[in-house]
């Protein structure tokens, strides 16, 4: 009896997974919030985030922001990302990245060429990427153009 109750709460709690990633797959559509979280910088260099390696430098932030929408849209909004300690800005253009499913092919996604506010690391990102379907588990990254990050929900 012991056996079949275990058995019983298992298949429960397998079905229960599946319909709630059905029910965020239904959904992909509309415009529900999938992750909203803080940003923060990064303090040691070269650390791996979810497939995505940080930059060879620590950096830091005033304020960051990042939301992922079901219908791929992420809003990011950054003041004060600079260079840690110096306090310098050296990059004029960043690049947003999601990463879904643990990282890997297919799933590390960029935007275009994203405006990096000269000399304060200010930046303001709204829009759409087509990322992979479903994306479980996502972190969204402040990156160089070469894909190192410099700021991570993560």
């Amino acid at each position: 009896m012991n056996r079949t109750l275990r058995l019983s709460v298992a298949f429960g709690l397998m079905a229960a997974l599946a319909v709630g990633a059905g029910t965020v797959n239904a959904e992909s559509g509309g415009r529900h919030k999938v992750l909203d979280a803080q940003l923060i910088g990064l303090a040691t260099p070269t650390t791996v985030v979810a497939g995505v390696t940080g930059a060879g430098h620590a950096w830091s932030l005033e304020e960051g922001n990042a939301k992922l929408f079901s219908d791929d849209r992420v809003l990011v909004n950054v003041e004060g990302l600079v260079l840690f300690p110096e306090g310098t800005q050296p990059a004029a253009n960043v690049r947003v990245v999601v990463s879904c499913n643990g990282g890997g092919t297919g799933n590390i996604i960029p935007s275009g060429l994203v405006p990096l506010s000269q000399p304060d690391g200010d930046l303001h990102f709204n829009d759409q990427l087509a990322l992979p379907s479903p994306c479980l588990d996502p972190v969204i990254f402040v990156t160089s153009q070469n894909g190192f990050w410099f700021a991570t929900t993560g």
